[in-house]
Formats: structure tokens, sequence, C-alpha cells
């Protein structure tokens, strides 16, 4: 803005110093009229006015510069300047703004740079962070088959324990040959067996139930012998660790008496029982056992017997 005054105050200033150089020559020729005559053949022309009249002359003219005419090429030549002062103005400005906004760019891509790396060290963090994950995840992997083998062998040694123990404190009942009565009609005695029920086991048999028949049979039993046994159970006692029970059973009819002496002492026919007996151990597991035997009747009164082959087994 202060370009176009300067230039406009330098147009308004420079009609007086022309105006001031026409008049300088004007005085300075009357002086040398004053000074010097000239001789001239054509007549010469005296100003009529004197020193005096010549400064009242000069003082009333104006001191400031006096405008030209509007034809004048004065005022194109302002009109001009300050037109081209307000476009270097404008020019400025403009070039102010391009620069903020380069600078403000400039900034931006600072920031868009600053961007760009905290994006790759992230991502460069994340590919650390998923490899690590991933290294987690096989080793947690490992851990975990070395946790489900670890885990499946303490299973496997729990259920190995508890069956050991189960086995070693269960209870366990067998039938021992015990008493019974031969057969005597004037008594209404048939031929009965009376085995023992023994839990040899360290804890209680619960349920304790049978099933049992005897008959007289043939020396040896027969090969085809179905060990037949009636539909009902007997009993569903409990039968206390390292303790024992009686278990029964009578022939369904009397036999010849003359074949009671032989029966006896198991001469070609004896006394058989047999049967099964249910139960459930402590730890609920069902289990049975079966006996087969044949009973004898000594002399002197005494009662023993012999375990078959057959028809003796237990779980």
């Amino acid at each position: 803005m202060w370009i176009p005054l300067i230039i406009a105050i330098a147009l308004t200033q420079a009609p007086t110093a022309v105006r001031q150089d026409q008049q300088a020559p004007a005085q300075h020729k009357g002086e040398v009229t004053k000074q010097a005559p000239v001789v001239s053949e054509t007549p010469a022309v005296v100003s009529n006015l004197t020193a005096p009249e010549k400064q009242e002359s000069l003082k009333e003219q104006p001191k400031w510069w006096v405008p030209p005419p509007p034809w004048d090429i004065y005022w194109p030549t302002l009109v001009l300047v300050v037109i081209t002062g307000l476009a270097v103005r404008a020019a400025i400005k403009t070039l102010g703004s391009i620069n903020a906004q380069v600078e403000e760019m400039r900034k931006t891509g600072e920031q868009t740079d600053k961007l760009i790396a905290e994006n790759i060290a992230q991502s460069t963090s994340m590919q650390k962070s998923v490899a690590e994950a991933a290294r987690l995840a096989s080793a947690m992997e490992v851990v975990s088959k070395e946790i489900a083998v670890s885990s499946k062998a303490a299973t496997e040694s729990v259920i190995a324990l508890k069956e050991r123990t189960a086995k070693q404190m269960r209870a366990y009942l067998c039938v021992n040959i015990g008493g019974g009565d031969y057969q005597d009609r004037t008594k209404n005695f048939k031929f009965a067996s009376r085995p023992i029920l023994l839990n040899a086991g360290h804890t209680p048999a619960h349920k304790v139930s049978y099933k049992a028949n005897a008959a007289i049979l043939p020396v040896p039993l027969p090969e085809d012998f179905t060990f037949p046994l009636p539909d009902e159970s007997i009993g569903a006692a409990l039968l206390g660790a390292q303790q024992n029970a009686t278990l029964g059973a009578i022939v369904d009819d009397f036999c010849d008496d003359k074949e009671v002496g032989d029966i006896k002492i198991g001469k070609g026919k004896v006394l058989y029982i047999w049967g099964t007996v249910n139960y459930e151990d402590v730890f609920g597991e069902s289990h049975f056992t079966k006996f087969c035997q044949s009973t004898l009747f000594a002399p002197d009164g005494k009662v023993f017997g012999f375990f078959i082959p057959r028809h003796n087994e237990a779980d």
C-alpha cells in the first residue's frame, strides 16, 4: 500500500518542479537584461515591471501543485498506479495465503509422516504381538496336550487306585462247607445241606440274597445237569466284614431208606447243594457268587463235603 502512495506523491510534486524550472530562466533573463543592455537591430522588448512588482507577482503564485486538466495523461497514469498498487497488495495477500497454505500443507505432511510412522510402528508391534500370540498359542497347545496327557494319566491313576482300593476293600462272599441233616423218617427229616456264607472282605456286603436247591444225584454229577434254581430269592440282609451266615436247602422228597447209608458216604449217589448269592459292595457295585457242593456224613456225626468243579465261580 505504501508503494502506490509514494508514486502518487512523486507525481504530484513533479509539475511544481517543472514550473519552478520554467520560472527560473525568466528571472535569470531579467537579471541579464538589467546587467547588460543588448544591442540589436530589432527593437528590444523591455519589461515594464519593477523588481518589487516582480516579487509580488512571484508571491501571488500558488505554493502547491495546480491539478492538470481532466484530459491530461496524468489522471490515467495515477489511476493505473493506484490499480497497480491494489493489484500488488492483492498479490501480496494472495502470496501470504499461499505461503500459509503451503506451511499448513507442510505441517499436515509432517503430521501425516508422523501418523504413517506411528502406523508402521503399530503394524510392526501388531506383527510382533501376532507372532507372540502364535508362539503362546503353540506353547498353550503343547501345554494343553501335556495337561490332557497328565489329566488322562491322573484319571487312569485315580481309576486304577479306585479299582485297586475297591478290590482291596470290597466285600468278598464265599460259600464254605457247613452242616447238614440226613434222612430220618421217624423224625420226618429229609436230606438237607447248610453251607456257610462268609464275607472274606474288609467292608460290609449289602443286599445279600441267594437262591439254592438240593437233590440226591449220581456220583459223578451228570455233564448235562443244568443246576436249576427256584424263582424266589431268600433274604436281603447285610453281612459285615469277616462275618458269616448259614444258607440252606432241603431235598424235595424222601428217598428209599435202604439207600440212606450209601448216600451219607457218597456211594453211587450223594447229597448235592448248589445256588447263587447276589450282593452289593460299599462302592455300589453288584457282585455274585455261584457254588455247588456235595455233602457227606461221617459215622461220628460230623459233616464234610467237596466242591464240585462246575458251578463254582464269583466276580
